[in-house]
C-alpha cells in the first residue's frame, strides 16, 4: 500500500499493526553512467517489491529523496542536508507515523551517508515512543551474503555507481544507464583496516571525498552489470527484507523478556 496514493480515511482504518516501510535515499551524484536520483530510486523500488512480496500489506511512505552527502557535494547537482537537519527530518517523518498510532516502523535506507545519522535519529526517536519498534537496515548488509555469491566484480567492485547499484537501475530503467560512460573507478589500495568495499566493512571508519578517491565519483567496478544480474539482486534483498518484516511482525524485536527468579 502507497501511502501518498491513500486518502487519510483508508490509512485510519489500517490495523495500527501494520508494519509501516520508510525508504530513505539521497540525490547525488554518481559517476559518470548513473543519474543523481539513484538511491532514491533503489529505495523506492526496494519498497514496492517489499510490499508485493507481502502480499500489498504493508504501508509504505514516500522515498526521501534527501539524504546526507556531504562528502559528494564537490560533483554538480548533488543536493545534501545538514546532519542537524537531517537527524531533525529523519525523526519527525517518523514521529509522525507513531503519532498516528503505527507500532512497527521499517527504515530501509539506501545510501551509506545516512546510516550513522539515521542511528542517530533512531536513537532519539524510540526513548519517545517506547511502545514503538523502529528497525534500521541498509539493503546491502541484510542480504551481503546472497549478494557475495551472485558479484562477478573482484573485492572492492562494489562501492558507489558499481557492479550492484548500477545493475538494479538496469533492472528499474535501463533507459537511465549511460552505458557507453560506464568504466572502474576508485579500485585504489585502501588500508586494511579501511572497508574493502559495500560487502566487506572495516574495523575503522573515516570520512571520505570521492573527489580525492576517483577519477568521476565512483568506487568499484560497473562493466559487469546487467539488468538480468539486477533481477537476481533484487530478489535477495527482498528475500531478506521479507523475513526482517516477518520478525518484526511477530515481536521478535520487541522488548526482552524477564528472566524468571
Amino acid at each position: 500500500m502507497l501511502l501518498e496514493e491513500m486518502t487519510w480515511e483508508e490509512v485510519n482504518r489500517l490495523d495500527r499493526s501494520t508494519v509501516v516501510v520508510a525508504p530513505f535515499g539521497a540525490m547525488e551524484q554518481h559517476s559518470l553512467h548513473l543519474p543523481l536520483e539513484t538511491d532514491a530510486l533503489i529505495a523506492g523500488e526496494l519498497s514496492r517489491r517489499l510490499d508485493a512480496a507481502c502480499d500489498g500489506k504493508l504501508l509504505v511512505l514516500p522515498a526521501q529523496w534527501l539524504g546526507f552527502s556531504t562528502h559528494h557535494m564537490d560533483f554538480s547537482g548533488t543536493i545534501t542536508a545538514s546532519a542537524s537537519t537531517y537527524i531533525a527530518m529523519a525523526k519527525e517523518i517518523l514521529d509522525s507515523i507513531a503519532q498516528a498510532g503505527f507500532q512497527k516502523l521499517l527504515l530501509l535506507n539506501s545510501h551509506g551517508g545516512n546510516a550513522a545519522i539515521l542511528e542517530v535519529a533512531l536513537a532519539e526517536f524510540q526513548p519517545k515512543h517506547p511502545a514503538a519498534r523502529a528497525v534500521l537496515v541498509s539493503y546491502w548488509n541484510v542480504a551481503a551474503p546472497e549478494l557475495q555469491r551472485l558479484r562477478e566484480s573482484p573485492l572492492g567492485g562494489m562501492g558507489h555507481a558499481c557492479e550492484l547499484e548500477t545493475s538494479l537501475i538496469l533492472a528499474i530503467n535501463s533507459k537511465l544507464v549511460r552505458a557507453a560512460k560506464m568504466a572502474p573507478d576508485g579500485m585504489g589500495p585502501r588500508s586494511r583496516f579501511l572497508y574493502q568495499d559495500m560487502l566487506v566493512g572495516g574495523s575503522v571508519s573515516m570520512w571520505w571525498n570521492p573527489a580525492e578517491t576517483s577519477q568521476h565519483g565512483g568506487d568499484g567496478d560497473p562493466t559487469s552489470a546487467s539488468a538480468e544480474k539486477g533481477e537476481r539482486f533484487f530478489a535477495a534483498i527482498v528475500s531478506r527484507l521479507a523475513e526482517v518484516v516477518k520478525e518484526l511482525e511477530s515481536g521478535a524485536f520487541g522488548k526482552p523478556r524477564q528472566m524468571s527468579a
